[in-house]
């Protein structure tokens, strides 16, 4: 289940850190992360922009579904069947 997550976020960004926090307490170790650097733009990539049109981090990707925005992705996180039992 985690190894199908992928956050994509960038260093000193509390938003990342928050959804980061989010996968940690719900014991989705294992989950898959891309650090990208915001001094080099590489959030504003065709990869990210493929995603999260406005380029922002952090971004969540589980399966298909494609979740922006630190708190949606925490929602999901939450409500979604990706926790272990």
């Amino acid at each position: 289940m985690a190894e199908d997550i992928l956050l994509y976020w960038g260093s000193g960004s509390p938003p990342c850190w928050r959804v980061m926090i989010a996968l940690e307490e719900k014991n989705l170790h294992g989950y898959k992360s891309k650090l990208l650097s915001f001094d080099k733009k590489e959030h504003k990539g065709p990869e990210v922009l493929a995603l999260n049109p406005r380029g922002q981090l952090p971004t969540l990707k589980h399966g298909d579904i494609v979740v922006n925005e630190s708190i949606a992705a925490c929602m999901y996180l939450e409500v979604s069947e990706t926790t272990p039992n």
